[in-house]
């Protein structure tokens, strides 16, 4: 869609793209070593979905599944679960997730690459950032390993590095509002960052005269189909419009309590803790350290990211992309 406002000439997916998609998935795939993963709810609920129904049949252990009124519902946002439906369809339970996941990491970087070049990055520091981007970042292990929760991490990282692309580009309203809506339905505190990037988007700036009111709409508008239709997804499984899967989880998890909502303020210090402190476990033997079941902390694991402390949040994009990192982070 075209607005009233002439956009600049911006550089689109190119050769450049093409060939740090074949090399990003490539290594991807080597890293995989070509393993599945038995935590692949999102496979179960594609494999519903082909068979007529919302809930999952029996599932084995380990499966976040929560048990409502006879049946057993994947509680995690499902559209991976969209994403797999065509390989599900061929292989059935036999569809490896994880080589989904290899191919949404790759289309992550070649999109990084574009948003690099479109933020006005020369080639050579584009480069070093693409390839800290790609593999300095817990994206390569979550990636490798592409259980449930990771594979949702790989796709919405996707389409949060297509929706930067876009933002620095062409900017098209409802283009933005599928690549965002598709992001939200996949890790759900995403959706917090829709109103940073909203401003960012139509607030206008001293590059950029103010977006007309009918991209604005036009953006509102396209947001709503997919809103919608969860909405709808919400009520068929819980008899309620919102989304009280996780809630009722954490009722009845045993690191959960019988009461209240899972996001509380008395988890935030650990979170802080494993975010910026969490070390890695120690070994006899090489490589000598190793991931503990709670991670570790992004100090160790990619210090490169210190770089982010430079950009000011006094500055207008400074501060929408400060805090849309911030309000996802909270939960």
């Amino acid at each position: 869609m075209t607005t009233d406002i002439e956009q600049p000439a911006t550089r689109g997916f190119s050769a450049r793209s093409a060939l740090i998609f074949c090399v990003a998935l490539a290594v991807y795939l080597v890293s995989t070593g070509f393993r599945d993963t038995v935590y692949n709810n999102h496979v179960l609920l594609a494999y519903a979905w082909l068979h007529g129904h919302i809930w999952i049949d029996g599932p084995p252990p380990g499966i976040d599944a929560l048990p409502f009124q006879g049946h057993y519902y994947i509680i995690e946002g499902p559209f991976p679960a969209v994403l797999l439906l065509p390989f599900v369809a061929i292989f059935g339970l036999q569809t490896n997730q994880v080589i989904l996941a290899a191919v949404c990491a790759a289309v992550a970087v070649a999109a990084s690459d574009v948003l690099f070049a479109r933020m006005g990055i020369e080639s050579r520091l584009r480069a070093w950032l693409v390839a800290f981007f790609g593999f300095g970042t817990v994206l390569w292990w979550c990636e490798a390993f592409a259980a449930v929760w990771m594979l949702a991490h790989v796709v919405a990282v996707m389409f949060a590095m297509l929706a930067l692309a876009e933002g620095f580009g062409k900017r098209r309203p409802i283009l933005m509002a599928v690549l965002l809506s598709c992001m939200t339905l996949t890790r759900f505190p995403m959706v917090l960052a829709i109103v940073p990037l909203s401003y960012w988007l139509f607030g206008g700036d001293d590059v950029r005269e103010a977006r007309s009111s009918k991209a604005a709409w036009s953006f509102v508008l396209a947001l709503v189909p997919l809103f919608v239709v969860y909405v709808a997804y919400n009520y068929a499984r819980w008899h309620t419009f919102s989304d009280i899967g996780y809630t009722l989880w954490y009722h009845n998890d045993q690191v959960g309590e019988p009461t209240g909502p899972p996001f509380k303020l008395h988890y935030l210090p650990f979170n802080l803790y494993s975010f910026f402190f969490y070390p890695p476990a120690f070994m006899d033997d090489f490589p000598w350290l190793k991931p503990t079941s709670f991670g570790v902390a992004l100090t160790f694991t990619s210090p490169a990211l210190a770089i982010a402390l430079l950009t000011s949040p006094r500055t207008r994009e400074g501060l929408v992309f400060w805090s849309a990192t911030i309000l996802t982070a909270i939960p």
